[in-house]
């Protein structure tokens, strides 16, 4: 990859429905959330998550445990060029962090951003976080 992003990512919502259940600790739940971003790329994302807990207690998140899979889509500017790109995202959260690699989704790019390829990653342990992401702009 030719260049490297880094922004600031900080949450704004996040809606999570359980879609089946075992028990408190173990279940499968689909999340919805909004950001915004700041830095190397400037805007807005929407992300839907399938989430599959394997222990810890709904009512405290910071212990729940489990992977998850899903997709970002963002829109903004990057190294000031406008438009809109979505991320794949697989990652896993345990210890109160989740951890996180993304993918630009191969020809999700649009506008300014048409041809954008990359990956990169975070570590969420909080409200706002560090995402890099190394890429290629066509």
């Amino acid at each position: 990859m030719a260049s490297q992003a880094v922004a600031t990512v900080t949450a704004k919502t996040w809606e999570e429905d359980r879609i089946a259940e075992t028990d408190a600790s173990h279940a499968v739940a689909k999340a919805v959330f909004t950001t915004s971003y700041s830095g190397d790329i400037d805007g807005d994302s929407t992300c839907g998550l399938l989430i599959s807990y394997v222990d810890g207690d709904p009512e405290k998140p910071e212990t729940l445990v489990g992977p998850y899979v899903g997709y970002e889509h963002v829109a903004g500017t990057l190294a000031g060029r406008k438009g809109t790109f979505v991320l794949a995202a697989r990652g896993d959260h345990r210890g109160g962090v989740a951890r996180t690699e993304v993918e630009v989704v191969e020809g999700s790019g649009t506008g300014e951003l048409a041809g954008l390829r990359g990956s990169g990653s975070y570590a969420a342990d909080a409200q706002t976080y560090t995402l890099t992401l190394d890429y290629d702009l066509a």
